[in-house]
């Protein structure tokens, strides 16, 4: 029993739970009603983070469309941004995954290219991992 502890908490402090954790919890329906209305009102990656952590546990239906909007705008119109995703998906790769998961088919030919594009050739140095990932997923790899 200490020994599975120990592994949760190094797991928890490394970042890795998070997406485990967040599917095991079941979103309630009040959740899920506060979740799509803000889901329409987040402007930027900070945002996007803190409705992830609030409430990964509803990434579905409608809740998803919208995080995969926003998700799309700020990739395809906000790149001078991208260096705070960078950091934030450092930090949680359950948001990396999150984030990469939402460049999907439910995004215009038009915005999925812009983010293809702009991850192919803005890409900051440090970053490149995570674009590549962006990149693939918007050309639908």
């Amino acid at each position: 029993m200490r020994r599975e502890f120990l592994i949760l908490a190094l797991a928890l402090a490394a970042g890795l739970a998070s997406p485990v954790i967040a599917q095991s919890k079941s979103c309630t329906d009040s959740e899920e009603k506060q979740a799509e209305r803000q889901v329409d009102l987040l402007q930027s990656w900070d945002q996007v983070f803190e409705s992830y952590r609030k409430f990964a546990q509803c990434d579905d239906g409608a809740v998803a469309e919208g995080y995969s909007d926003v998700v799309g705008k700020l990739l395809a119109n906000n790149w001078e941004d991208f260096p705070r995703l960078v950091k934030l998906a450092n930090a949680d790769k359950g948001f990396k995954e999150f984030v990469v998961r939402h460049v999907d088919e439910s995004l215009s030919g038009d915005t999925l290219r812009k983010i293809s594009k702009n991850a192919r050739s803005r890409c900051p140095a440090d970053a490149k991992r995570l674009c590549t990932l962006i990149a693939d997923a918007a050309s639908g790899n």
